[in-house]
């Protein structure tokens, strides 16, 4: 072979070995995209939707993953868009509420290398599937601090609860709002009232009224819509209110004595992270302090000495030293 073809051969080959060396450098520096579907039932503008979105924007600048959000306005759409998000391929199907888990449960075994997530869903184990998981939250805990601020707070011993109707899922925060009030002081009396409505803030504001008029100076609201109204009394009246879901402090500042958390943004991130990094189980998680969640917001405004007691309980809830009752017979 002549001196000509053989250098002409060997730069072939170079060129050859250098474009496979590049394009395995290439492959290895791409990651597959991790692709997430999360499903709506409504509009993402409540306080705990927008906590949601917190959540998804954590996932983005953390972790590099941007959820694809898909917000189901009528019926007709939850098994549609679930069997569509699933078809195309998802990594991780995130649903909120338990308004798409028929569909999930239906469609979720055909497409087992899906990761299923539905927020605010307590699955009996009945109904458990390899590839879904299911998120609830812990609201007696931060039910209970809601509790202690109010009985480290009162100035009247006399402090309400506001109510947007009489379902299990209320009467646990009261009955954890009742046990953090009673284990500061079993003399403080607890005042009850039920709007039986969550959308009516006229409604939250005039039962709140009728309360700080029979000497009650502190109302704990669980009533979405109908618990603004509460804080506005609470503001007009120069009272004091405690907010639920998220932070709702910066409604009524120096009123607001406290806000009982329901991190969706953090249930979000997390559960999602953790799909993310090949730790997915089907277990069922219970958000809390435990889990690393925040469960009550206090602003600055407030004693460092109530800030103290908080903190030191949160110690003996975390150890499993007390024990919070999800249920009450108080109406």
């Amino acid at each position: 072979m002549k001196k000509g073809t053989i250098l002409k051969v060997l730069g072939l080959m170079l060129v050859l070995i250098l474009s496979v060396t590049a394009l395995a450098e290439c492959a290895a520096g791409q990651k597959k995209e991790f692709k997430v579907a999360i499903l709506s039932m409504r509009k993402l503008t409540t306080p705990a939707d927008l906590s949601t979105l917190e959540g998804v924007n954590r996932l983005k600048k953390e972790l590099g993953i941007d959820p694809k959000i898909i917000e189901c306005t009528e019926i007709s759409e939850y098994k549609e868009q679930v069997q569509a998000v699933s078809e195309e391929g998802y990594d991780v199907v995130y649903f909120i509420y338990d308004n798409f888990l028929e569909a999930v449960k239906e469609i979720a075994p055909k497409y087992p290398n899906t990761k299923y997530i539905g927020l605010w869903i307590d699955l009996p184990e009945k109904d458990k599937l390899p590839n879904l998981k299911t998120l609830f939250f812990k609201p007696q805990e931060g039910s209970f601090f809601s509790g202690i601020v109010a009985a480290l707070m009162t100035k009247t011993g006399k402090v309400g609860f506001i109510g947007g109707g009489i379902n299990p899922g209320i009467m646990t925060f009261l009955a954890g709002y009742e046990a953090g009030i009673k284990y500061i002081n079993p003399k403080i009396e607890l005042v009850v009232s039920w709007a039986n409505t969550f959308e009516d803030p006229l409604k939250g504001k005039e039962l709140a009224n009728s309360l700080y008029g029979r000497g009650v100076d502190v109302i704990f609201q669980v009533a979405n819509q109908t618990g603004l109204g509460v804080i506005s009394a609470a503001k007009d009246q120069g009272k004091y209110a405690i907010g639920v879901d998220v932070d709702q402090s910066g409604l009524a500042p120096g009123n607001v004595i406290a806000s009982c958390l329901l991190d969706h943004g953090y249930a979000t991130y997390d559960s999602i992270k953790q799909a993310y990094e090949g730790k997915f189980t089907p277990d069922q998680v219970y958000y809390g302090l435990k889990e690393g969640m925040e469960v009550v917001a206090i602003p600055d405004f407030v004693p460092q000495d109530v800030k103290d007691k908080v903190n030191e309980i949160k110690q003996k809830v975390i150890k499993g030293e007390i024990q919070i009752p999800k249920i009450t017979d108080t109406k």
